[in-house]
């Protein structure tokens, strides 16, 4: 599905990268390396893997964001992501669905429009936070390919 206008929403760093029961972060199981998830439940985060039957729950107070690593991983537990591949020379990555619609959203838009009247347009939205090489339109076959990739994985 090619877009021709992108309109800025509010997702940002936080909102895009928060496991829900319907959209979980997805993960290398740190014991088997299969396809595991990260669910948000209240105030407790788990990370349970369907192959091995591994489980791990905290608290989730407290998240670090690993997005300038050479492996990006999740906020919660620092387990590398499921959604990777090598793009344009670079790592093209996401957490969830949710964020790897986003990102063929933006990605295939040939229009792409800010919003100057949200809270977070200084430059904590998403959009505002994606690398150079996304957003470049001679990179747009390669990473929609990755995309496509990507989604295959879900």
């Amino acid at each position: 599905m090619t877009a021709k206008r992108f309109q800025e929403n509010n997702e940002d760093r936080i909102s895009i990268s928060t496991p829900t029961d319907n959209d979980p972060t997805l993960v290398h199981c740190p014991k088997c390396q299969s396809k595991a998830f990260v669910i948000l439940y209240h105030d407790e985060v788990r990370l349970s893997c369907p192959s091995c039957g591994y489980n791990q729950a905290k608290l989730a107070e407290q998240r670090t964001f690993y997005w300038g690593a050479e492996n990006p991983a999740d906020s919660y537990f620092g387990v590398d992501l499921w959604l990777q591949t090598d793009c344009a020379g670079q790592s093209l990555w996401a957490f969830n669905r949710r964020h790897l619609e986003y990102l063929e959203d933006f990605v295939s838009a040939k229009h792409r429009q800010r919003n100057p009247n949200i809270e977070t347009w200084q430059n904590s939205s998403l959009a505002s936070r994606l690398p150079k090489w996304l957003k470049a339109a001679k990179n747009r076959p390669q990473i929609l390919k990755a995309i496509e990739v990507l989604k295959s994985r879900v």
